[in-house]
């Protein structure tokens, strides 16, 4: 059995995740209960999950409720279309169902050795007749021999293909600076 738990007492956000998993790292099945809240008083999700994983492919299915609000519930798969030793690259998939609407979309993501990724992918809302594009990229710009120094450059652009933002783009990015004590 395996548990975690994680908080943030500025924001009130916890989470706690515990479960079994049978198999090892190429082949393997998971299976456990999960509890979050996003912060002090919020709503609190209480649910389930299972996965099975092979060779970098998987398929999950979670369910979660939220007292007073209803239920979801996702499936996911992820199929590994490039593995080398420095690059890996996933093909992504996911439909949503809650009480009020579904959602599905699909992606591609890929992940260098030297810290650089990117990911595009696509969302659907067809209850609310909403489609969204984006597209994420961070690229490393300095590690320090030691490796505890990392700056990284980030970008991001969400364009919205359906719905009330039809036509309109989002675009950001940053930087990050990060040292490990």
């Amino acid at each position: 059995m395996d548990c975690q738990a994680t908080g943030n007492p500025k924001t009130g956000e916890a989470s706690a995740r515990c479960g079994v998993m049978v198999g090892h790292d190429q082949a393997n099945a998971r299976a456990g209960v999960f509890a979050m809240t996003p912060s002090t008083g919020g709503p609190f999700t209480k649910g389930v999950y299972g996965a099975v994983n092979a060779n970098g492919h998987g398929l999950s299915v979670q369910h979660g409720h939220i007292e007073g609000i209803g239920s979801t519930t996702t499936a996911t798969a992820q199929a590994n279309l490039l593995h080398t030793q420095n690059t890996t690259l996933n093909a992504t998939g996911y439909h949503s169902h809650s009480r009020t609407h579904d959602q599905f979309g699909a992606g591609l993501n890929m992940q260098t050795s030297a810290d650089h990724s990117a990911a595009l992918g696509v969302n659907r809302v067809p209850q609310f007749d909403v489609t969204t594009m984006q597209a994420t990229g961070r690229a490393n710009l300095y590690t320090s021999p030691s490796g505890n120094l990392n700056l990284n450059a980030t970008g991001n652009a969400v364009r919205h293909m359906s719905g009330p933002l039809r036509g309109k783009s989002d675009i950001g990015g940053g930087l990050n600076l990060r040292y490990d004590f």
